[in-house]
């Protein structure tokens, strides 16, 4: 029986809670329902929430020191101007290396690096703030930079392997498999993911691939090195492709070329995929932001297993980041998603109430009218 979306969509939320007799039971976040299942090994890639989740399937390990780093986002015309298109990669007054880049037409600046027990208390707190504006003043002692061109903030805590290092900054960055063999009341091995990041998952990834496949005796048949990802599959390489692609989805399904080249810029090749779907109905732009419209959103609502709001904010849009949020459209939005996914009037509400919160307390964005 094929499943509904949103019921598609929910088994992807959820949690290893325990394990016992070669069964591990999963916790749909949603539902609550509990499920089980029987595995010849588990793969533990929850990064910084490693020795959590073990500790959830009755292995104790104190596998990662996680550290914090925090970013802002700005939204300072002076400063993106006079950063051009390059990044400022440069020594901190406490020896740290720091940044500052462009982000579009916003500026990012980063990063920290603090020691953190629990990833889930990760906030960019105010003492980074104030360390963030002041490495600016180092490189552009002239351009005032303030509280009031922050959009946006955010913290991630990198899965680092345990050490006694006495700085962040000596913990390594290499990452590593680390293995808890079957035993200790568990009936499969369990191989967690330490370290890890951006410039090395692809080769991560291979690692711990032909690490499954020995265990398993299998042979590796297909490498993925070169195969290009999501949107950057046969990206036009140059403005002459661009135009040729542009015209060819254009022909196939009638949305205006200015429309597509603005999803190709937000969704990479993936965005002729999105006009077939924009074409297939009627399509309206949304009334708080139109250069999105309410197909385009139903499409990322049933295709990118989208669950609550901040995933389309957060994760499957760069509309938080980039400082473009307001209240009107995050109703908006949440209308949009409960249209799509079924959700009652309730349901919107408490998404709506949801998204207040959530972006207040982790992202300094405190959302109007």
């Amino acid at each position: 029986m094929e499943q509904s979306a949103p019921q598609a969509q929910a088994l992807n939320y959820v949690r290893a809670v325990a394990a016992h007799d070669g069964v591990v039971q999963l916790r749909d976040e949603l539902s609550g329902e509990l499920l089980e299942v029987r595995p010849r090994l588990v793969i533990n890639a929850a990064g910084p929430w490693i020795d959590f989740t073990n500790h959830d399937l009755g292995v104790h390990t104190h596998f990662i020191g996680g550290t914090k780093g925090s970013h802002l986002v700005l939204d300072h015309p002076e400063l993106r101007a006079a950063i051009g298109e390059e990044e400022f990669f440069f020594e901190n007054k406490d020896g740290r290396i720091v940044l500052i880049f462009p982000f579009l037409d916003k500026v990012m600046i980063g990063t920290s690096d603090i020691f953190i027990d629990n990833p889930d208390d990760a906030r960019c707190t105010d003492e980074e703030i104030d360390y963030f504006l002041d490495m600016i003043k180092r490189v552009f002692p002239q351009i005032y930079v303030g509280h009031e061109h922050i959009v946006f903030r955010f913290s991630g805590v990198r899965p680092l392997p345990a050490a006694d290092a006495k700085s962040a900054g000596q913990v390594s960055r290499d990452h590593s498999i680390k293995v808890v063999e079957a035993g200790r009341g568990l009936d499969f091995a369990v191989l967690s993911l330490v370290g890890g990041k951006w410039t090395t998952f692809r080769a991560f990834a291979e690692q711990v691939t032909d690490e499954v496949l020995g265990r398993l005796n299998r042979e590796r048949k297909l490498s993925t090195r070169e195969l290009a990802i999501g949107g950057g599959r046969e990206f036009p390489r140059n403005q002459a492709a661009r135009q040729q692609w542009l015209q060819e989805v254009h022909a196939r399904t009638g949305v205006a070329v200015d429309r597509l080249a603005v999803l190709l810029d937000r969704y990479g090749t993936r965005a002729a995929d999105v006009a077939a779907f924009i074409a297939a109905g009627d399509d309206a732009p949304l009334a708080a932001r139109a250069d999105y419209s309410r197909r385009e959103i139903a499409y990322l609502a049933q295709e990118e297993m989208i669950v609550h709001v901040d995933d389309l904010l957060l994760r499957r849009s760069l509309l938080a980041m980039l400082g473009q949020l307001s209240l009107p459209l995050v109703q908006e939005l949440a209308e949009v998603l409960g249209e799509a996914l079924g959700w009652s009037a309730e349901q919107v509400q408490a998404e709506l109430e949801r998204t207040v919160t959530l972006m207040a307390d982790r992202h300094g964005v405190v959302l109007q009218a």
